[in-house]
């Protein structure tokens, strides 16, 4: 994942700005990103921050091509925006698909009704229940988290590397 978003620049564009540039890069990308994120909390509208980070990077590229006089094309690199922009938009619907094939699966395999019915009144669903539910949101909980944690990891390589001479923090 941290590669992927570090990749979403052209090499030439990250390499090729100098300590002020990449200062300034870096600067409006996290600028952008909070701005877009505390706004839409403000706001109470729903906000990735993973496509907030992505649009901001995809951004400062854009910006950087039309300010050295090349077409804003030339800032992103198209391929990676492409894969990631597919992983973006497939991971919801692979996982509604999954967790919808698990549950026919299950009605399949499990004969008892009370379990795919929500409780009666006050009555809590059985023990067993509980728990499974606990650990698949711990688990939801751990891999959401590990994918938080390789964002923040792309966004110091960038920093990294927009900052201190390219071909250090390339060795």
């Amino acid at each position: 994942v941290a590669y992927n978003i570090v990749a979403l620049l052209p090499v030439e564009l990250v390499l090729n700005s100098g300590s002020g540039a990449g200062f300034a890069m870096i600067f409006a990308l996290l600028v952008s990103a909070i701005l877009w994120n505390v706004g839409t909390w403000y706001l109470g509208l729903p906000a990735s921050s993973s496509h907030t980070l992505i649009g901001s990077i995809m951004g400062v590229g854009v910006a950087n091509a039309m300010m050295a006089g090349h077409s804003w094309i030339a800032g992103i690199n198209w391929e990676q925006a492409y894969k990631i922009g597919m992983a973006l938009l497939l991971s919801p619907i692979v996982g509604f698909g999954g967790a919808a094939i698990l549950l026919l699966f299950l009605k399949l395999l499990v004969h008892r009704e009370d379990l795919f019915k929500a409780p009666e009144g006050k009555n809590p669903p059985p023990v067993w229940i509980r728990c499974v539910l606990v650990l698949t949101s711990m688990l939801v909980s751990v891999f959401l988290g590990s994918n938080d944690a390789q964002k923040g990891i792309g966004l110091i390589m960038l920093i990294l590397i927009g900052i201190v001479p390219g071909a250090f923090a390339l060795n």
